[in-house]
């Protein structure tokens, strides 16, 4: 079973050159609720980014990075498989896209292509697609218990 533990990010869309983190260990259940602007969204983009290299959102890849900073945007994913512990970093100026397992860096393929392959096909189990489709029936259902 695929268990969040924590996302953090830095210099990524507004956010500045300290890391946000969001600590899904903290609690037993998570509901992310706020205000429009208040950040809800930015999380769906940092967790695609970081497992998929694209943004939840609409949003080219070059405008994830702080316009401020122009540079070191930074996406981190804690997750466990049945678990064992991961770690994938995947970042902008410069290019970074590192998967830990048990934190230990697992063996950089030459192509970035290579190690996304190994991170959905063996690792998580799921590609950008699928999670958007679960992420949708999460809020279907969430929508029908509050009402």
């Amino acid at each position: 079973m695929l268990v969040f533990n924590k996302i953090r990010w830095k210099n990524f869309l507004s956010t500045g050159n300290h890391f946000t983190e969001v600590d899904f260990e903290k609690y037993n259940t998570n509901l992310i609720i706020g205000t429009n602007g208040s950040g809800k969204s930015t999380i769906l983009d940092a967790l695609t980014f970081g497992l998929f290299n694209k943004p939840f959102r609409k949003i080219n890849k070059p405008q994830l990075v702080n316009s401020s900073n122009e540079k070191d945007c930074l996406v981190e994913i804690e997750f466990s498989v049945n678990n064992k512990k991961y770690l994938v970093r995947r970042g902008i100026k410069p290019n970074i896209f590192d998967i830990e397992v048990e934190g230990k860096l697992l063996h950089k393929e030459s192509d970035d292509r290579a190690n996304q392959k190994i991170l959905e096909e063996n690792i998580l189990k799921v590609n950008y697609n699928h999670l958007l489709k679960l992420l949708f029936w999460v809020v279907v259902l969430l929508y029908r218990l509050c009402n």
